[in-house]
């Protein structure tokens, strides 16, 4: 490794934390429970039972933290001059976003085609098909999705989001050209889709129609406005408040533990209602990071600092969230299936146990994956950024 390559990727020991990666890894373990315990509880009896509705946390909520990160992170990037709104500039970051988001997006299905030619499969995962797969490898389609030609009915469901992502990145820049990155013309647009949801939330709750999920909740425009108001955020003069005060942080998964019991209540009601809450409430839990603060990826274990506890392991688990969600659910299905790890599940004890024991098993191909897929590319990526933050 380079000494410029060494320089960005070690960070020094006892620095600070990084509020975005811990985000991250916390989003994404919430999703990967809420996959695996999804498909483990159906062993056990919990039909009845005060806690029932918090056994499987819900994923939605999680996914749309991530797309008010990225608007938050990837807009910051415009406003502090690092990325210019120019030919060039909008060219540079296009490469970036590439490099970081279509390898793994690439080698996920060609990681999992040989696993189903050796039949080493699970039931719970639809059949592999080239013909589902290479639309999303291009990042297709564009056009509102129907459920056959929909991301989420490949074998890897949770790579619609990952879809939408590529999208919102190519359309950025031109968002933030037609709205002349002003923060008033960015929270109009939030402002107008806020109006949307909510009266999309008024005709499910009145009439029970129409169903979010599947169908609405991958598309485009429910989703597009989490990731506005991450621009709107970056776009404000606001500054983070003090990192201390963890009673807004407490407030939020208050709600998320509110919205369990709604989801068990009425599913649909909760996606209705939710995203007019979450919007607000991440954004002000974004606020409560700091960004002027984000570590580089460490190239040691040493630079890890592991030993200093779980912000640590979470921080770890932010850098390697992109490879962990789009990893999880197959390995984990396939996992679960072979190794016939449901039969250890006979009460909510053995459930955690076991979901600790499916994580420990897809471990090593999630950190190989991103420590030879995901990670030339993003080292190649700040080396870049590096060498334009300096000529510019």
């Amino acid at each position: 490794m380079s000494q410029a390559e060494m320089s960005l990727s070690n960070a020094p020991v006892g620095r600070p934390y990084d509020h975005f990666q811990i985000i991250r890894g916390i989003a994404c373990l919430m999703v990967f429970l809420n996959h695996v315990v999804g498909l483990l509880s159906n062993g056990i009896e919990k039909e009845g039972l005060w806690y029932d509705p918090l056994i499987i946390p819900l994923g939605f909520p999680w996914v749309w933290l991530f797309l008010i990160l990225s608007g938050f992170l990837l807009t910051k990037q415009f406003v502090d001059g690092t990325t210019k709104l120019s030919s060039s500039g909008i060219l540079d970051f296009y490469k970036r976003r590439c490099r970081r988001l279509l390898p793994m997006l690439w080698f996920v299905p060609l990681l999992l085609a040989p696993l189903y030619a050796l039949n080493v499969w699970s039931p719970f995962l639809p059949a592999f098909s080239l013909a589902k797969e290479l639309p999303v490898a291009f990042a297709l389609p564009w056009v509102p999705y129907l459920q056959e030609g929909n991301p989420v009915a490949s074998v890897n469901s949770p790579v619609w989001s990952a879809v939408l992502e590529v999208h919102y990145f190519l359309l950025l820049p031109l968002i933030l050209w037609l709205t002349n990155m002003s923060c008033r013309a960015m929270l109009s647009l939030v402002g107008l889709w806020l109006v949307g949801i909510a009266g999309l939330a008024i005709h499910v709750v009145t009439s029970g129609t129409p169903a979010i999920f599947p169908g609405i909740y991958q598309q485009h425009l429910y989703n597009f406005g989490f990731m506005l108001a991450g621009c709107a955020l970056a776009l404000t003069k606001l500054r983070s408040f003090s990192v201390n005060r963890w009673w807004p942080i407490s407030m939020i998964f208050l709600l998320i533990i509110a919205v369990q019991y709604l989801a068990a209540y009425d599913l649909n009601i909760a996606l209705a209602l939710l995203p007019i809450a979450a919007v607000p409430g991440f954004c002000f839990l974004v606020l409560q990071a700091n960004s002027n603060f984000q570590t580089p990826v460490p190239s040691s274990f040493r630079a890890l600092e592991l030993t200093r506890g779980p912000p640590r392991w979470l921080e770890l688990a932010g850098m390697m969230s992109y490879s962990i969600y789009l990893l999880h659910k197959p390995l984990s299905y396939i996992a679960i299936a072979q190794l016939d790890l449901a039969r250890f599940v006979k009460s909510p004890l053995s459930l955690l146990l076991t979901t600790l024991g499916t994580g420990t098993v897809i471990a090593p191909a999630v950190v190989l994956s991103f420590v030879f897929v995901e990670n030339k590319f993003r080292y190649r990526t700040a080396l870049q950024r590096s060498h334009t933050a300096k000529t510019a």
